[in-house]
């Protein structure tokens, strides 16, 4: 039960990184160019957060965890989408 719980939280993690790449990569093109250059390096640093919790869920639960990471996709897709 442990592992899987650490796994699971480690792929949360790592969506709630790339849900901050994604705003970083939308707000920085609107911003005066110091500021944009600081979201842009805020979205580097948050892609590598995102890779390195995916690299260490995988390492930790010492198999493929893709199937894991799909199921937390489509359930964050369901719940953006619910009224």
């Amino acid at each position: 039960h442990e592992p899987a719980t650490i796994v699971d939280k480690m792929i949360i993690g790592a969506y709630i990184e790339a849900r901050s790449c994604e705003r970083f990569a939308k707000l920085a093109p609107h911003l005066d160019e110091e500021l944009s250059r600081f979201y842009v390096s805020l979205l580097r640093s948050e892609a590598r957060h995102y890779q390195d919790y995916l690299s260490l869920a995988e390492q930790y639960a010492g198999e493929d965890i893709s199937e894991r990471v799909a199921f937390f996709g489509k359930l964050e897709a369901e719940l953006i989408c619910a009224p």
